[in-house]
């Protein structure tokens, strides 16, 4: 048995001269771009100090990244986090905004050729739920007016549970910092 397995080693060993075929042009190995689209920018709005170590781990508990996700500090409050995997950054900008010790943290998805410092950070969106609004109220139209008193709407969604209906929007706001 060992003889027969020391042998079918032999045979998917290369030898020296297959060896040499095999070397590989140095640009292949970077066929794919540093920044695959993965990485997001993100702002702490603070005057306080904050340690970086605690915001890491709290961002990596609240996010929970099922291919993990790396935190880097890049300049003042900016930090850049890099995810394993588009599903964990989908997830992530799906669910903004974010808290962290009750001040408002800001992501923008950084683009390839993008330096993160000249990102904006200074747009955030809001999810607005409004009770008491008549039914026939519930239009684009209404929602667009409310929306754009409080900043820019948009987009409206309308449910309906358990019979009462609730107006929701999906409002930007320009946060003047």
């Amino acid at each position: 048995m060992v003889s027969k397995i020391n042998h079918l080693g032999v045979l998917l060993s290369l030898s020296e001269e297959e060896e040499s075929c095999l070397i590989m042009p140095t640009g292949v190995w970077h066929a794919y771009p540093v920044n695959q689209g993965l990485f997001v920018v993100g702002r702490l709005l603070s005057s306080r100090s904050f340690h970086p170590d605690a915001l890491q781990s709290t961002l990596l508990a609240s996010f929970n990244p099922v291919r993990g996700m790396e935190f880097k500090m890049i300049e003042g409050d900016r930090f850049l986090l890099k995810f394993f995997h588009p599903i964990d950054k989908q997830r992530v900008m799906a669910n903004c905004p974010r808290a962290y010790d009750k001040h408002l943290i800001v992501l923008a998805p950084l683009e390839a050729s993008e330096n993160p410092s000249s990102v904006d950070l200074n747009w955030c969106e809001f999810y607005i739920h409004i009770h008491g609004l008549p039914i026939g109220k519930m239009s684009n139209e209404v929602a667009s007016v409310i929306g754009n008193k409080l900043g820019c709407m948009r987009k409206m969604i309308r449910k309906r549970m358990g019979g009462m209906g609730f107006l929701y929007m999906n409002q930007g706001c320009d946060l003047k910092i």
